[in-house]
């Protein structure tokens, strides 16, 4: 792993959260002035291809990064009328995960979810 790669891996690690591209290059970029957004970015990709970091993307915004839990699956419900962001208990996207292998055979990357639909506001409006 390069000086650069661990950096940014440290950047979103120290961060506790979901972090934009922008905000872990501003992080980085104070311990490693020379870096450039273009670097980050293609190393959050790698990052995320190697398991390493989540990608979470609720819609309009831009993408946020957070350090993989391997211990902690989560998940977000987001709605789509207002925007509005709620964590769903693990138990259930384990579950839900399993429920979809065993019946369709097909395994998906419960670990990191992003579920869309209507909060309780809005769909009772």
């Amino acid at each position: 792993m390069t000086a650069q790669r661990a950096v940014i891996l440290e950047s979103v690690a120290h961060a506790g959260g979901h972090r934009s591209a922008q905000q872990v290059y501003d992080d980085a970029r104070r311990r490693l002035p020379g870096l450039n957004p273009a670097t980050v970015y293609r190393t959050l990709e790698t990052l995320h291809s190697a398991g390493l970091v989540d990608l979470y993307a609720n819609g309009g915004h831009s993408l946020r990064f957070s350090l993989r839990d391997a211990e902690h699956p989560h998940a977000h419900l987001v709605c789509s009328s207002c925007g509005r962001e709620l964590e769903l208990d693990p138990r259930l996207v384990s579950s839900f995960g399993e429920t979809v292998e065993r019946r369709t055979g097909f395994r998906i990357d419960a670990h990191h979810l992003t579920l869309r639909g209507a909060c309780s506001r809005c769909s009772s409006d």
